[in-house]
């Protein structure tokens, strides 16, 4: 499958050509089955919509998403769809929202791209009206975040900066809840285990999974300094070995779950493993925002929740 900066070029070369764009869901995820499960208004046949409506004039718009990609700006490629061309122009603006100078909805009834960064810049081939402007910027805090509170348009969007891959070392029950959690809040899961009774698509359906034979010689997984190792072996036998592997590998966060006594008999094995006290004291150990969390479910959240917390304190860094 083609890598999203793949994509893009594709379409933006096809345009130039004077050929219809192709792209398929899977490689604009937010137009997947999965992105869009109970979603009445979008299915991924919507991307052929916005497929349909691109011309030349969209050329710069792509462009500008590879030209964010390549500098690791942070910038969304954003989709505009209309669900309904009529509502679409003619909707008003709720007078909880207040969009100061436009009472009207949209500029047009057509589909379309733009690109939108975090110091609120759009990149779109058209006119667009203030609500589109309002909506645009928008998607910088999800693609969903107000896709129903105007009628007859709806918005998706994709994140230009790669903002790591979440590793999940043990398949538990932890790791159970925390994979949807951390897919629903749009990280991607990679979970790795020796036992196929945990790991299988039964249990942890969202994420790559990889079967490994040993946690004494893992394989390299292509992590890197944008990447977070999550620490969350079953019974916590194989946490020296993996919390060695994640500083190792060189990532940006690593955190293990457990008590202090525990973390601590883990900390001397890591440190005969070669790893100094000092990058132990970087990792986030114990896991997690503190927030008095007991259950499986619970320990999921607080964990998504820190690596929210990191993201953020990155993205704004």
């Amino acid at each position: 499958m083609r890598t999203l900066a793949q994509t893009i070029t594709a379409m933006r070369d096809s345009l130039v050509e004077g050929r219809r764009p192709e792209a398929k869901p899977e490689e604009l995820p937010c137009f997947s089955a999965q992105a869009l499960e109970g979603n009445p208004y979008i299915t991924p046949a919507s991307l052929e919509s916005v497929l349909d409506s691109l011309g030349p004039e969209d050329i710069p718009t792509l462009e500008a998403a590879l030209e964010k990609l390549a500098a690791g700006e942070l910038a969304w490629l954003g989709f505009k769809l209309v669900t309904d061309p009529l509502l679409a122009v003619d909707s008003e603006d709720t007078e909880v929202v207040g969009i100061i100078g436009e009472g009207a909805g949209s500029a047009d009834a057509l589909p379309g791209i733009f690109v939108a960064t975090e110091k609120k810049e759009i990149r779109f081939s058209r006119q667009y009206s203030k609500r589109d402007e309002f909506q645009m910027l928008d998607i910088t805090r999800g693609p969903h975040m107000h896709a129903e509170q105007y009628k007859g348009v709806a918005w998706l969007s994709l994140p230009l900066k790669q903002t790591g891959v979440v590793y999940i070392f043990g398949a538990g029950e932890v790791s159970h809840f925390l994979e949807r959690m951390a897919r629903d809040c749009d990280f991607e899961t990679v979970v790795i285990d020796h036992d196929e009774e945990y790991l299988n698509a039964e249990r942890l359906p969202l994420s790559h999974r990889v079967l490994v034979e040993s946690y004494e010689e893992l394989p390299d997984l292509g992590i890197g300094a944008d990447d977070y190792v999550l620490v969350l072996t079953r019974g916590h036998m194989y946490d020296p070995e993996v919390i060695t592997y994640g500083i190792k590998a060189g990532a940006h966060y690593v955190g293990m779950m457990g008590t202090a006594v525990k973390n601590e008999k883990v900390f001397e094995m890591a440190i005969e493993r070669g790893i100094t006290f000092e990058q132990l004291e970087e990792t986030h150990t114990p896991i997690g925002l503190k927030f008095g969390a007991k259950t499986p479910a619970e320990l999921a959240l607080c964990i998504v929740a820190e690596l929210i917390q990191v993201r953020s304190n990155r993205r704004k860094a």
